[in-house]
């Protein structure tokens, strides 16, 4: 069943309000429980920063640490 999008209308959404369609598209993905694709340089990357987290555990960031630091910036 094809569809169409219409791309002008989109560009005419102001930043948030296609932020918030792209969260609305993300969450139909969660409720089919969609497979999502990982491309093998993606796993390599991923693989990558575990071992290196392993290796020196003191190099990561706690989730307080997250939030402050998300916090902490200017989003423009």
């Amino acid at each position: 069943m094809a569809q169409t999008i219409d791309m002008d209308a989109i560009r005419k959404l102001t930043p948030a309000q296609r932020i918030a369609l792209i969260e609305q598209i993300w969450d139909t993905l969660a409720e089919e429980n969609a497979e999502m694709p990982v491309s093998e340089t993606a796993k390599a990357e991923m693989e990558r920063r575990a071992k290196e987290l392993r290796e020196n555990p003191e190099s990561g960031l706690d989730h307080e640490e997250v939030v402050q630091w998300l916090r902490s910036k200017k989003w423009r």
